[in-house]
C-alpha cells in the first residue's frame, strides 16, 4: 500500500479524488487531509507520507509555499492545478507529474501508477528542486529542463538547446553541448518551448532562433544553426516564421 495524503481547499475536489481512488487505485491508502499550506505541513510532518495530491492555488499560502518551507522532500507528489500554464511547463520541465481539473479516471491511474514506480525504485526527490526553482525564475531562457542519459540526470537551460528533431515517437534534443534523446514527441516540446524563442520551422523540427546562422533562399528555404546543421522550412510555415526573424 501507497500511504498517501490530500491537500485541497475545495471539499468537493477532495470528495471527487478520494473517490477515484478509493474505486480504481486501491494501492493507495489516505491517512490524512488537510486544506491549507499550514496544516498541510502539520500533517506531513506527522504521518509522513509516501504521496502527497497537492493542491496548487490554496488560501494562506499555494502549494509551492508548502514545499519551501519543508525542510526536505522524501515523498512523491501528484500536483493538482486547474490552470495557469506556466506551472504546467514548471512540471514538465522538472519531469514531474500533474492532473488538471476537473480530475480524469484513466490520468489519475497513470500518475499514480508512475509515482507507486518511483517509489519502488526509491528515486531521488531533487525533480521538485529543480521545479521549485524554475518556478521563481523571471527569465525564461534561464529555465532548466531535466534530460537523462544512460541513468544520469543532466540539467539544461532552454537557452543551451539549438532545435529539436523529430524521430517517431521520440525527439533528438540537440543542446551547446550534447544530444539527448528524449521520449517525449515534438508536439510537447512545441507546447513547452517558449514562443519568444523557439520556432516550429517545419513538421520535423523546432529550432532556438538564437542559434540560426544562415538563412538559405528556395520555396521554403532552409537556416543553418550553429553546428553547421541545415534544416528545411516547411513552405506553409515560411511566412510566419519570417515575421518572427524580422522582429
Amino acid at each position: 500500500m501507497i500511504n498517501a495524503v490530500i491537500i485541497d481547499d475545495e471539499p468537493k475536489s477532495v470528495f471527487t479524488l478520494n473517490s477515484f481512488l478509493r474505486d480504481y487505485c486501491p494501492q493507495v491508502n489516505i491517512t490524512g487531509i488537510a486544506n491549507d499550506a499550514a496544516a498541510a505541513k502539520t500533517l506531513i510532518e506527522k504521518v509522513n507520507p509516501q504521496l502527497v495530491f497537492l493542491d496548487i492555488e490554496m488560501p494562506m499560502g499555494s502549494g509551492f509555499d508548502l514545499l519551501q518551507s519543508l525542510k526536505s522532500i522524501h515523498f512523491e507528489i501528484i500536483f493538482i492545478t486547474a490552470y495557469n500554464q506556466y506551472a504546467i511547463n514548471a512540471f514538465r520541465f522538472s519531469a514531474l507529474d500533474y492532473l488538471l481539473k476537473p480530475l480524469r479516471i484513466t490520468e489519475l491511474k497513470q500518475a499514480v501508477a508512475k509515482a507507486e514506480q518511483r517509489i519502488l525504485e526509491k528515486r531521488s526527490t531533487h525533480d521538485y528542486e529543480l521545479m521549485i526553482r524554475n518556478m521563481g525564475e523571471q527569465n525564461t531562457g534561464k529555465l532548466k529542463i531535466a534530460f537523462t542519459d544512460k541513468g544520469v540526470q543532466y540539467l539544461v537551460p532552454l537557452d543551451d538547446i539549438m532545435y529539436c528533431l523529430a524521430s517517431a515517437n521520440y525527439t533528438y534534443v540537440h543542446t551547446t553541448g550534447k544530444i539527448f534523446i528524449s521520449p517525449r514527441n515534438l508536439k510537447e516540446f512545441e507546447e513547452m518551448l517558449p514562443p519568444d524563442i523557439f520556432f516550429r520551422i517545419h513538421h520535423g523540427h523546432i529550432v532556438n532562433t538564437n542559434y540560426i546562422t544562415k538563412l538559405q533562399k528556395g520555396r521554403g528555404g532552409s537556416v543553418i544553426m550553429n553546428d553547421g546543421k541545415e534544416l528545411e522550412i516547411a513552405v506553409r510555415r515560411k511566412e510566419e516564421f519570417m515575421k518572427k526573424i524580422k522582429n
